[in-house]
This record gives C-alpha cells, sequence and structure tokens, in this order.
C-alpha cells in the first residue's frame, strides 16, 4: 500500500502569487491611520514561491464613482501582463501595449 501524496495548490506550485496583506487586522488600519501613512491601507503584496513580492496591489475609488486598480510591479515590467476578465470577454493589456500618462 502507497502513502498518498499531499495534492499541491497553486500557491505550492508558483502557479498563482499569494497574497499578503499589509495590515493583517483593523487595529493596524488604524495604526497606519494615525502615522499619516494613510496611503498604505488597503496595499496587498503578491509574493513568489520565494516570498519575494512581485506586485503590489490596491483598489482605490475616485470621485467619479470609478474603480482604480493600482498595480505596482516589484519586477521587471516585461513580466507584467494585466488581464480584465468580464462577463462577456477578456481584455488583456500586454506589457509592449501599455503607455506611461
Amino acid at each position: 500500500m502507497t502513502q498518498s501524496q499531499p495534492e499541491m495548490s497553486p500557491y505550492d506550485t508558483g502557479a498563482r502569487c499569494e497574497s499578503k496583506s499589509w495590515q493583517p487586522n483593523s487595529e493596524a488600519v488604524a495604526e497606519v491611520v494615525r502615522s499619516g501613512e494613510a496611503g498604505d491601507v488597503g496595499d496587498v503584496d503578491l509574493t513568489n514561491g520565494e516570498n519575494g513580492t512581485v506586485v503590489t496591489v490596491h483598489v482605490s475609488r475616485s470621485d467619479d464613482g470609478m474603480y482604480t486598480v493600482h498595480l505596482m510591479p516589484m519586477c521587471d515590467d516585461a513580466q507584467i501582463r494585466v488581464e480584465l476578465h468580464r462577463e462577456k470577454d477578456l481584455a488583456v493589456i500586454e506589457p509592449s501595449a501599455s503607455r506611461p500618462v
């Protein structure tokens, strides 16, 4: 009888980056706000299998009601592709197709 191998998660295999919140709870958020660093609230690091940050992400809402996803790459820009999954289609932003604003 052979012992079964545990199933590997996408985080274990490196297929997905694992999220690490900058503030793990509401007390940490309150401390950041008190310190004047409120711009960091909601930031999430996505790490690779070696626990290195690949990208830092947060979502904000503008005065006009639009949501903006902010991606701050911590790797070479050529290694980042953005996919916007919508109900009926998929929009892909490739590094060579993006433009600075």
